[in-house]
């Protein structure tokens, strides 16, 4: 199959995603040619006059313009976007999915929206890893810490770090762009923060750096969201798979999607308060076997099940099939 991927117009974390996938796509057999969406339409038609694709794939889909998309379908080019934000701007999915024939999400309330609404092709597709860059490795002493989080300071994640810092004595690890929180941190002497941006190779050494990894979600009524909708995720975050790839054990603020990928105290362990988080990295920080234990069986089923090699596969599937009926 010809596919043309179309970036999807956002860096940093959004360029990685991109490069795992087309070269996942190439792996499995397919023909890929890559357009920077930010490129002149005169590019983009002589691109597919040259190419002639079966289908056009892009990531998130806001910045993909409309006349691109109206030429794909004049063209007769099959179209695909993965809606890797779902459910925190369905405002703008619920109506730009319908202008795709191909919807896929990594979110499953989000997928029980579009199939309502009459979406015949809508399928769950989580985000995944890179087994290879995310892997068991020895980190060096500035990656060293007993809980590590990495991502942005939502205010459930700020209200987990205080908790923590306050209730237990142990060595706390943030990573992200919480610079404007070192004022607020600053009397807890057991917490270090890195605010810049990290490259996704770096951001393995805290993983595998880290005794417990705090994954956490955005929270559903955060208010950035366009989500007025009010629907409420189900699924796990990609953080969760780059964690266990690592054989980094962590705790993971509970979803009803969890069990579908990992076995709960088997390959991951889960909270769903507060005190459960508190309680639980008391133990396991000291039940250094078990832990251990855990975090191995989670590398296990990530490279069985949960890298971006099976989601394109899986993808390319779906879609083949969706064509030969």
């Amino acid at each position: 199959m010809k596919i043309l991927f179309i970036s999807s117009g956002y860096k940093g974390i959004y360029e990685w995603f991109e490069s795992c996938i087309q070269k996942e796509l190439k792996i499995i057999g397919q023909d890929v040619e890559f357009f920077p969406v930010e490129k002149e339409m005169s590019d983009f038609q002589s691109l597919i006059a040259k190419f002639n694709p079966d289908i056009a794939l892009t990531l998130v889909g806001f910045y993909l313009p409309a006349d691109m998309l109206r030429y794909l379908k004049q063209r007769g080019v099959k179209t695909a976007v993965w809606l890797t934000e779902d459910p925190y701007y369905m405002d703008l999915t619920s109506s730009l999915a319908k202008d795709f024939d191909y919807v896929f999400t990594i979110d499953s309330a989000a997928l029980e929206y579009y199939q309502k609404n009459g979406h015949q092709k809508a399928y769950h597709l989580s985000l995944a890893t890179d087994s290879h860059l995310f892997a068991p490795k020895q980190a060096g002493e500035k990656y060293q810490s007993d809980i590590c989080l990495v991502g942005y300071p939502y205010p459930d994640r700020i209200r987990c770090i205080q908790l923590l810092a306050h209730y237990t004595p142990f060595h706390i690890q943030v990573v992200g762009p919480w610079k404007h929180l070192l004022r607020k941190f600053r009397r807890y002497q057991n917490i270090s923060i890195n605010y810049d941006w990290v490259d996704p190779s770096i951001v393995a050494n805290y993983y595998n750096g880290a005794k417990i990894v705090l994954n956490t979600h955005r929270p559903a009524n955060q208010r950035h969201n366009e989500n007025k909708l009010g629907i409420v995720g189900k699924s796990i975050n990609n953080r969760t798979f780059d964690v266990a790839a690592c054989a980094a054990f962590q705790l993971i603020e509970f979803k009803e999607d969890l069990p579908t990928h990992f076995i709960e105290q088997k390959e991951i362990v889960s909270f769903r308060s507060e005190e459960e988080l508190i309680e639980k990295a008391k133990y396991y920080l000291q039940a250094e076997e078990e832990r251990r234990g855990i975090a191995k069986r989670g590398r296990e089923r990530v490279e069985k099940e949960h890298t971006f090699f099976h989601r394109v596969e899986e993808m390319v599937s779906i879609i083949n099939d969706g064509e030969s009926i």
